[in-house]
């Protein structure tokens, strides 16, 4: 997913698939009625040309670009009648290319959210780690934080802090749930 600090970049992508797709239909839509609330997601995709892959100079280099894309999300709450929208834009990059589909392309941007509300939500809700500001031991303790959050789910605790305190009952629960396959 782009970011809007990137910002040519992102400049460069609109600017690519407004010219190309315009208003044109999308060429995947999904519709989910989960988590107490209704969502339709459409998405658009657009070859990437050699112009856009090295767009803007060297410092936004992509040449490993094949697609970019458009992915908007309309969603309301089901106690709610207001729809709520927002618009994301997304490259997909391949050393090679290989054949995708749109929907294949679809699918893998979900895959994404499932890894970032899996894995990094909880990283930062259960253990912190956006408050923590410590800048030469950052990299280490994610690290030692992801293991322990690898370890707790091969326990098979659904929730994460239930885990944490099954650990800490017992001083060598941690290092037996560690040494165990």
């Amino acid at each position: 997913m782009l970011k809007r600090n990137q910002g040519e970049v992102v400049e460069a992508v609109a600017l690519a698939l407004e010219s190309e797709r315009g208003e044109e239909a999308p060429d995947v839509v999904t519709y989910d009625k989960k988590h107490g609330r209704l969502e339709i997601r459409e998405y658009w995709w657009l070859p990437v040309d050699e112009e856009l892959r090295h767009y803007p100079a060297t410092e936004y280099r992509r040449p490993a670009v094949r697609r970019c894309g458009r992915v908007r999300r309309s969603y309301r709450l089901l106690h709610e009648k207001e729809w709520h929208e927002e618009e994301h834009l997304w490259l997909y990059q391949a050393r090679v290319e290989l054949e995708v589909t749109p929907e294949r392309l679809s699918r893998w941007v979900r895959g994404h959210w499932e890894i970032e509300n899996r894995v990094f939500w909880v990283l930062d809700v259960t253990y912190g780690e956006d408050r923590g500001h410590a800048r030469r031991i950052g990299m280490p303790l994610h690290i030692l934080r992801s293991a322990a959050l690898s370890l707790i789910r091969r326990r098979g605790f659904r929730y994460i802090p239930d885990g944490r305190r099954a650990a800490a009952a017992r001083d060598d629960r941690g290092l037996a749930w560690l040494f165990q396959g």
